[in-house]
């Protein structure tokens, strides 16, 4: 994740989403489409978060406020293979991005489309997934870069 300084405070402009599968009976396999971003954003003194839905929709609580310039708001998307018929579920997840100063931003995923749990249709399913960066400190956190690692447990059972 990038932070980018603003004269109002910072911005993010990306993330990186690992995934871990657990197959229960069903083999599943995921591949990453498109990243989970945060868009470009700045806060005051009062922190707050910022979400993105599944579908792309930014919200904002606090004093967080959207760019709207630069890198764009978008959910993760994952294609995922899987028998037609498999159940199909993700646990929801808390992530500590962590910046080059020791700061750290937490990170939830949270909303997909398809709603979770699904039945699989088609061999290839569309997986779009939203998530909430929450901003606790923000006069104490520095801009750069915020790293971390984000596990995104798939069960797939029939």
């Amino acid at each position: 994740m990038h932070f980018v300084q603003h004269p109002a405070g910072w911005a993010v402009t990306g993330i990186l989403c690992l995934l871990h599968c657990l197959p229960a009976v069903a083999q599943v396999t995921p591949t990453i489409v498109q990243q989970l971003s945060f868009g470009t954003f700045s806060t005051g003194q009062s922190g707050g978060t910022i979400t993105v839905n599944a579908d792309g929709v930014t919200t904002t609580t606090g004093d967080v406020i959207p760019i709207g310039k630069g890198t764009m708001a978008s959910p993760a998307v994952i294609e995922l293979e899987a028998p037609v018929g498999s159940r199909i579920a993700i646990l929801e997840t808390n992530s500590l991005l962590k910046g080059g100063k020791g700061n750290t931003l937490s990170l939830r995923i949270k909303s997909s489309d398809p709603a979770m749990p699904f039945i699989t249709k088609t061999p290839r399913t569309s997986i779009h997934i939203g998530g909430t960066l929450t901003i606790n400190k923000p006069g104490q956190t520095a801009s750069g870069n915020y790293n971390g690692q984000v596990f995104i447990t798939f069960l797939a059972g029939e």
